[in-house]
């Protein structure tokens, strides 16, 4: 499922059917994602026994959100192992500035130097993230 959404980066469709493709698939990941954490979390066994285990933090990627749940239910620090976090939250939470007009987006393949067009690209990927995202951590 996850290869097929990274290889549908690169295919050939026109961009309105892309959206709504990838759309879909990230719905339908998503989905599966948080399947997979309900599941763990409403695993009183499971959950009983990493509670019990001492783990003094939990080492998780900020993508998924259900490291960072694990940790609250544990009373256990977090430690992330990306230098950012999803949906720009970073930026958000420390109130740093990112223009799209000059700061490329992670997956754009743009350099800081964009022409009008790469600048529109720009924007557009940052409005589709928005709602990606929304689409993605909402269930959360």
């Amino acid at each position: 499922s996850f290869t097929g959404l990274g290889l549908g980066v690169f295919e050939k469709k026109p961009f309105l059917q892309r959206v709504v493709e990838t759309y879909k698939r990230v719905k339908k990941d998503s989905a599966l994602l948080l399947s997979a954490c309900s599941h763990l979390l409403y695993n009183e066994e499971l959950m009983a026994s990493l509670a019990e285990s001492g783990f003094d933090a939990v080492l998780t990627d900020p993508f998924l959100p259900c490291g960072p749940i694990v940790a609250l239910r544990l009373a256990l620090p977090v430690v992330f192992f990306l230098h950012s976090l999803p949906c720009g939250l970073d930026f958000q939470g420390t109130r740093c500035p990112s223009p799209p007009s000059y700061v490329p987006r992670v997956l754009s393949l743009n350099s800081d130097h964009m022409t009008f067009l790469q600048r529109v690209k720009n924007m557009l990927i940052l409005v589709s993230e928005g709602f990606l995202c929304n689409v993605v951590y909402s269930p959360y």
